[in-house]
C-alpha cells in the first residue's frame, strides 16, 4: 500500500495519514501479538484483504462513509418523511486529492466526487447535504458549484435535477451542449445523463421550438405540452440565443423532428394570427 501511494507521488506529509489502512493494522497486529516474521505477516495481510475485497466488494474503503441520499426518483414537493431513501457509499477523502494545486480545486474537485458518486448510485445530493458532507457552509457549496457549472460542469445535485428553486436548470445546460453541436454520446459523458433521457429534452425543445413559431402562448404551450413555466422560459431563452445562423444546422434538426423543417415559410403561407395567437389554417 505504501508503495502504491508513493506512486501517486502523494507529498510526504500526506503518506502517514494514508498508509493507516485495514492491512495494515492486520500487519501490525500479526507482528506484535503472534510474533510472526514480517514476510509471513505481510502475505497473510494481503491474504485477509484479498478475501475481504473479494467477499465484501460492496463494502466501504478507506475514506468512504455511508450516507442516505434522496432517491432521484422522488418528485419535487414530498414530505422529507416520506421521501424515499438510497443508501449510497461517498469517498470524503482520497489519495488523488492531495495532487490538487490549491483549495478551491480540492472543494471543486469533492463536491464532483461526491455528487456524481451519489447520482450513479440512484441518489441525489442536496448543496445542504454536500455541505455537511465536506464540512462546508452551503453558500460555499453553492458558490463553487455556480463557478463549476459556468465552466461547462454538471453538478448532480436536488435541486438541480428536479428543478427546485431558482439556477439553471440541469436540462437547459444539456440543451445548451445539443445546441452548440455536442453529440448524443459527448452530452451522456459530461451530464451523466442517460441517452434516452438527452433525447426526451431534445423532444420537448422542439415541441416549443415549434409551437413558439407557431404563435402559441405560454399558458398554451403550458398545457399542450405540460412542462413547467420555468421550464418554458428557459426554453424560449434558449430559442432567442441560439436563433442564429450559426446554430441553424441544428435548428433545422429539431424542426425535422416533428416534419417542420420550413417553419418561417409555412408561417407565411397560412396568413396572420388569430386573436388567440395562433396561425390561422
Amino acid at each position: 500500500m505504501l508503495v502504491a501511494l508513493m506512486v501517486l507521488k502523494i507529498p510526504k506529509e500526506y503518506l502517514s495519514t494514508f498508509n493507516r489502512q485495514l492491512q495494515t493494522q492486520l500487519y501490525n497486529e500479526l507482528m506484535q501479538d503472534y510474533s510472526f516474521p514480517r514476510a509471513v505477516c505481510r502475505s497473510l495481510s494481503e491474504l485477509f484483504i484479498s478475501y475481504i475485497d473479494l467477499y465484501f466488494s460492496s463494502q466501504r474503503k478507506e475514506g468512504q462513509i455511508i450516507f442516505h441520499g434522496v432517491s432521484k426518483d422522488v418528485p419535487p414537493g414530498v414530505p422529507v418523511n416520506e421521501m424515499n431513501l438510497v443508501s449510497v457509499i461517498i469517498t470524503i477523502y482520497d489519495p488523488e486529492d492531495c495532487k490538487v494545486k490549491n483549495q478551491r480545486e480540492l472543494l471543486d474537485k469533492r463536491i464532483m466526487r461526491i455528487s456524481n458518486e451519489a447520482h450513479t448510485q440512484g441518489a441525489l445530493l442536496t448543496q445542504a447535504d454536500i455541505a455537511i458532507l465536506l464540512g462546508e457552509s452551503t453558500k460555499t457549496i453553492s458558490r463553487h458549484i455556480e463557478a463549476l457549472e459556468e465552466n461547462g460542469e454538471l453538478v448532480p445535485t436536488r435541486g438541480k435535477w428536479k428543478d427546485i428553486g431558482p439556477g439553471v436548470s440541469h436540462k437547459k445546460r444539456i440543451l445548451e451542449l445539443y445546441l452548440k453541436g455536442y453529440e448524443y454520446t459527448e452530452i451522456e459523458r459530461k451530464t451523466q445523463h442517460s441517452g434516452e433521457a438527452i433525447m426526451r429534452y431534445v423532444k420537448d425543445f422542439a415541441r416549443i421550438l415549434v409551437l413558439t413559431e407557431e404563435g402559441f402562448e405560454d399558458e398554451e404551450l403550458r398545457i399542450i405540452t405540460g412542462l413547467s413555466e420555468k421550464t418554458i422560459q428557459e426554453y424560449k431563452e434558449l430559442i432567442e440565443t441560439y436563433s442564429t445562423e450559426e446554430y441553424q444546422e441544428r435548428l433545422d434538426q429539431l424542426h425535422s423532428i416533428f416534419g417542420k423543417k420550413e417553419i418561417s415559410r409555412m408561417n407565411t403561407e397560412t396568413g396572420p394570427k388569430n386573436s388567440s395567437g395562433r396561425w390561422r389554417r
